[in-house]
């Protein structure tokens, strides 16, 4: 019997998926934006642009963690588009008061006429948006996301 509760209790922690830790952001300049979103990649990349003080993009955060923690293939990336005076006194509390565990970046380039269009030429601007990429394919969303939009989406780089 006592092989039994072993073997459970083996079986229990080899199953336990490695947690990651709590992001904090990293702030980005143009040329780390750049290499983000043109980088060519073998996993799916969703890289979402949000910001806290945007409701409809925090309304969609939880979505974006559940395809990060549900999928090994898959690669989120949030950037936010907050204020770089922001980051210790508002986005990084914001990231554990939300357990955001994706890879989070804060853009700190202020001529977006310049970086949107390289994002998508139909970009106008508003968030939230999320640029889909796996390889050279991209797939970008103008609008915010359900769940099952995010899956769909996803679905079409399998």
């Amino acid at each position: 019997m006592k092989w039994t509760l072993y073997l459970f209790i083996l079986l229990g922690i080899l199953s336990c998926k490695e947690d990651k830790p709590i992001s904090t952001t990293q702030v980005i300049q143009r040329e780390g934006f750049i290499n983000i979103i043109n980088e060519p990649s073998e996993k799916i990349q969703v890289i979402n642009f949000w910001a806290t003080w945007c409701a409809p993009c925090v309304e969609e955060l939880p979505y974006f963690e559940k395809v990060n923690s549900k999928y090994d293939d898959v690669d989120v990336v949030l950037i936010s588009l907050d204020d770089v005076e922001k980051v210790t006194s508002t986005v990084n509390p914001f990231l554990k008061e939300e357990e955001i565990k994706s890879s989070v970046y804060l853009l700190d380039d202020p001529y977006a006429a310049e970086w949107i269009p390289m994002v998508d030429d139909h970009w106008d601007g508003a968030i939230p948006v999320t640029l889909i990429k796996k390889g050279k394919e991209k797939y970008f969303i103008n609008k915010a996301v359900t769940y099952d939009q995010l899956e769909e989406a996803i679905a079409q780089f399998r």
